[in-house]
């Protein structure tokens, strides 16, 4: 138990500092507070991107189509965005925008810049690998479908035109060029790989940094519907995914690492989408706030229970 607290408590005093620094620069106005928004561009357009084409076109095809691991830990994914859709849709009665934003809240987990760094103590490098597979389901599933519906708005654009809009922003294509490069069985020249990593690797700093920029536009504030994302994000979600395992017989490490992904807090580019499309900013930025504090809870108490 000493360990997961220490491993956790290690995760988290980086991911803090840089969020203190956002928002410090911006409480100061050293940095305006403003630029929050370019700097989720940035992330969502250029280095988010890049990073998730180099991650799905240097995976093995074989670690990718992982059957049953596979079906159960994007089930348990996509099942908890549908389920929190509903939610919003039919106990809070919101709008889709607002559907969609909280759903996505409540379904996408932390898993690289909380998952990398706690797996790789606890689990090893090998368990880096469901991390790549929940990735590749949240970028050729729950962001396409999350930013259909974010585009879309109450406009009157066709659903063909949002289609083709949303297919062309990099945050969708990279991902699906990258498992079609990876399912060819091509090999990614050293060169491009170090140039997309460079700035690939640019993505935890300049999202957290610009999270810190976004709270020091507002209080954060214990809301309802906040507390509510984090309750679904940080127990419900493990749970589900609790009883997929079982339901799909999935054992020993690989079924320790869906659930603990499950059970990471909402990931900081919930809070990025939320800005740039200007649905829920302060509810998912308190929520991924909140809920990253309250995982060193909730997060241990699932590591006992699953004997990690």
């Amino acid at each position: 138990m000493l360990q997961s607290l220490h491993q956790i408590f290690m995760s988290l005093v980086p991911v803090s500092f840089i969020v203190f620094l956002g928002w410090l620069a911006g409480y100061k106005k050293i940095v305006d507070n403003q630029h929050s928004h370019t700097l989720a561009t940035y992330v969502m357009s250029f280095s988010f991107p890049c990073a998730l084409f180099v991650l799905t076109a240097t995976s093995k095809p074989k670690e990718l189509l992982n059957g049953e691991f596979v079906m159960a830990f994007w089930l348990g994914l996509v099942g908890m965005f549908i389920l929190s859709f509903a939610i919003y849709k039919f106990l809070l009665k919101r709008n889709n925008r607002d559907c969609a934003q909280g759903a996505f809240v409540c379904s996408f987990p932390d898993m690289a810049f909380m998952g990398i760094p706690i797996f790789s103590a606890l689990l090893g490098k090998q368990a880096l690998l469901s991390i790549a597979i929940g990735n590749i389901c949240t970028s050729l599933i729950i962001i396409p479908i999350v930013t259909i519906f974010l585009s879309t708005g109450n406009s009157r654009e066709s659903i063909q035109k949002t289609i083709r809009k949303v297919i062309s922003k990099p945050l969708v294509f990279a991902p699906i060029l990258g498992t079609i490069y990876s399912l060819l069985n091509l090999q990614l020249p050293e060169i491009i790989k170090n140039s997309l990593n460079l700035i690939g690797s640019t993505t935890s700093g300049v999202s957290l940094f610009a999270l810190g920029l976004m709270m020091s536009c507002f209080a954060i504030r214990f809301s309802k519907l906040a507390l509510m994302n984090i309750a679904l994000k940080n127990i419900v979600h493990p749970l589900l995914m609790l009883a997929l395992v079982a339901i799909f017989g999935i054992s020993g490490i690989f079924a320790k690492e869906a659930i603990l992904l499950c059970a990471m807090p909402t990931a900081t580019m919930t809070a990025m989408f939320a800005l740039k499309y200007e649905t829920l900013a302060e509810e998912s930025t308190t929520s991924a706030i909140l809920g990253t504090l309250i995982s060193l809870l909730t997060l241990t108490i699932f590591m006992i229970i699953l004997k990690v």
